[in-house]
């Protein structure tokens, strides 16, 4: 996880993606936490903004929030942008609460380098819906994750099959449709339909 690293395209408040990088979903209305420290002063980190668009990406987890004032944190930094890969966050779950939002929970591991240096809670509280459009896309990028052991290149539908072309033939190493063997099983009769 890293604060204030995430770099925003010109004129506009989105994310430049990094190579092989695709955004999958976006959430406005979120409200981001990140707490730990397991309550030991000193130690702790606790940031937070009560207003952002989430990001999700096949690589990362990306909040922005919607006003960057040292305000919007109890730490001694300001939150600009907060991101995290995939392969950091683990224990993820979604939370129904009767009454209030639903909310994304998962234990973050830092980044070498990030503005964080300890383990931390990261929480995100979809006040305006979308939680659960997330939470599935979340889910199934940690999944691939655990599969392959490695960052998926891209999450997206395979293109439309277009059927063969006029350059290539419908079946590959001939010029027409497949003929029949030569020597046929017993029993199979080719039948000629010219006559």
């Amino acid at each position: 996880m890293a604060l204030n690293a995430v770099m925003l395209e010109r004129g506009t408040r989105h994310p430049v993606p990094l190579p092989e990088e695709n955004f999958l979903y976006h959430c406005s209305g979120v409200k981001l936490e990140l707490k730990s420290g397991a309550g030991y002063p000193g130690d702790a980190v606790a940031l937070s903004s009560p207003s952002g668009t989430v990001f999700i990406s096949n690589k990362r987890i990306i909040f922005l929030p919607s006003t960057t004032t040292h305000e919007n944190s109890t730490a001694s930094v300001g939150l600009n942008s907060f991101t995290i890969p995939h392969v950091n966050l683990s224990d993820l779950k979604f939370v129904q609460p009767l009454f209030g939002a639903n909310r994304f929970e998962a234990a973050a591991r830092p980044v070498s380098g990030g503005g964080i240096a300890a383990p931390a809670v990261l929480t995100l509280t979809f006040k305006e819906g979308g939680g659960f459009d997330f939470v599935t896309i979340a889910r199934k990028m940690s999944e691939r994750i655990q599969e392959t052991g490695e960052i998926p290149p891209h999450e997206e539908e395979l293109p439309v099959y277009d059927g063969p072309s006029a350059e290539s033939p419908a079946y590959p190493g001939a010029d027409g449709p497949p003929s029949y063997p030569a020597d046929a099983p017993p029993g199979y009769e080719q039948h000629n339909t010219r006559d």
